[in-house]
């Protein structure tokens, strides 16, 4: 059995805390909350991507895009974060994440929405915050339809109406 070394087990500790930022952060968001989690959880100068959707640089812009995002075209869903990656070099780090999240839109439609989050991580003031964000669909699809049948709401245009 291999021995485990104080520098393994601090690389736990670090990896543990990045998961339990990603986990706070839905938990916030989710709850109606994403102002607060970009404030406590994202760097000032984070970089934002989740085209077709939308891209934002720095925190208020990302704010003001998610504000709106979540509240008017998503105002349900639960992320389901899993088979995470975390990477970590010092004070900087990456994730990798698979997300699923049902959801319900403005027009009260109930969707599927799958992909993956890559994000970069960089220490301030001893915490964890997300330094670049992205996410990549695999596909959002109508719960009656389903991915197979439908993988996308429609061709996804440069901003989705949902």
């Amino acid at each position: 059995m291999a021995e485990t070394t104080s520098r393994d087990v601090q690389a736990l500790v670090e990896k543990d805390a990045i998961n339990e930022l990603m986990a706070r952060v839905y938990y916030l968001v989710d709850d109606g909350e994403v102002g607060e989690a970009i404030d406590r959880f994202a760097t000032e100068d984070v970089t934002f991507d989740a085209e077709p959707l939308g891209s934002a640089e720095g925190r208020d812009a990302w704010k003001e895009w998610a504000e709106t995002a979540y509240s008017e075209n998503m105002p349900f869903r639960r992320h389901m974060l899993h088979n995470q990656v975390i990477e970590v070099d010092g004070d900087t780090a990456t994730g990798k994440w698979y997300l699923d999240c049902p959801s319900v839109t403005g027009d009260g439609e109930a969707v599927w929405t799958q992909g993956t989050y890559e994000h970069e991580f960089r220490r301030v003031g001893g915490e964890w915050k997300i330094s670049a964000f992205s996410f990549d669909f695999t596909y959002a699809a109508p719960y009656e339809k389903g991915w197979a049948a439908q993988p996308f709401i429609e061709e996804i245009p440069g901003e989705l109406d949902w």
